[in-house]
């Protein structure tokens, strides 16, 4: 009596639309995502299914919704959080290209060795491993003999397909699918898998095939940190489009930095914190920080930095191996000579 698995990565969201990490971040199908969910309930509308299984977001939810179609009504659903996506942390909602600015190891290490992976306040990837592992082998050992539909996420389903190969979470090796591509897996009575085949994706036509360029995506190597009020801020936007080269930027008020951000900027750096400050601002002045800093301990600096964006010091302009505090025309052409 063999066990069957569907497991299918949800649909395009908006997130993924942009090119940023999504994590556990809650949010439904965007348009494409719909539209892949349609062909989706073609794929499986002649594949008998008893049990759906689905993690508790919503993309996931409604790739479930897609894949039973007009049976939803009569096949039992069962929400399993074990299979919900990596929490990734501060990364969730940003884009690629500034993460692998700010967080390079993460970056680095999500596509090299991701069971090593340690997401910015986040999940590792050997614990996304085991809680996946576990829920699916929970799920399949009380189903046996059933053909089970589950609908995960990207990072997620790679780490299955991982212990589905036999490599241990320390080995993992990068295997992205498609959005609504199917794996599909069967057990025998002793648990034994059997990958019947991996991220089939020719349901899939051509406009609603999303894909990442992660070469195009990888080529800007500068984040620009402003404020868009700040006279000297805009000095350094000028400069910046003079030289002709690219960068991703976020504005420090209106999205400011959490203190996990600022210790990763602090680590990129030999400067002390306190050149962290600005001390031009009227904050500064007001909290009478000039006094205050030099008792202050590194955890209090970071911790008062977070509390709003006009205490930074800008702009800041950071490579994944550096960062220049303020613009000074000399320093910042040093920083930038060398980029690709």
């Amino acid at each position: 009596m063999k066990t069957t698995l569907y497991l299918v990565r949800h649909g395009t969201t908006e997130l993924n639309e942009r090119f940023c990490y999504q994590g556990q971040t809650d949010i439904p199908l965007s348009e494409i995502g719909m539209a892949q969910g349609a062909l989706l309930t073609d794929y499986f509308k002649d594949i008998p299914i008893d049990i759906g299984v689905t993690s508790p977001l919503k993309r996931a939810r409604q790739t479930l919704d897609f894949i039973l179609g007009e049976r939803g009504d009569n096949v039992p659903i069962i929400v399993a959080p074990g299979i919900v996506e990596m929490n990734q942390g501060v990364a969730e909602a940003r884009t690629l290209t500034e993460i692998d600015i700010m967080f390079p190891t993460f970056s680095r290490d999500c596509v090299q060795k991701p069971g090593q992976a340690k997401a910015p306040g986040g999940e590792t990837g050997k614990a996304v491993y085991e809680r996946m592992r576990d829920a699916v082998l929970d799920i399949v050992k009380k189903n046996p003999g059933k053909t089970i539909a589950m609908a995960s996420h990207g990072f997620s389903i790679q780490t299955f397909l991982n212990y589905a190969k036999g490599i241990p979470p320390e080995e993992m090796t990068e295997m992205v699918l498609d959005n609504v591509a199917v794996s599909k897996f069967t057990f025998d009575e002793t648990g034994k898998i059997t990958i019947c085949y991996i991220g089939d994706s020719s349901h899939l036509t051509p406009e609603y095939t999303f894909n990442y360029d992660f070469e195009a995506l990888m080529k800007t190597k500068l984040l620009f940190l402003h404020y868009p009020r700040c006279g000297t801020c805009r000095k350094a936007r000028k400069y910046l489009d003079a030289a002709g080269v690219s960068y991703v930027e976020r504005d420090l008020v209106a999205d400011p930095l959490n203190t996990i951000e600022i210790e990763a900027l602090m680590a990129k750096t030999d400067a002390p914190d306190k050149k962290f400050f600005n001390t031009s601002g009227v904050l500064y002045r007001e909290q009478k920080l000039k006094d205050r800093v030099p008792s202050m301990t590194h955890e209090q600096i970071v911790e008062k930095l977070a509390e709003d964006g006009k205490l930074v010091k800008r702009p800041l302009l950071v490579r994944d191996d550096g960062l220049c505090i303020g613009f000074k025309e000399k320093e910042w052409d040093e920083f930038i000579k060398d980029l690709d």
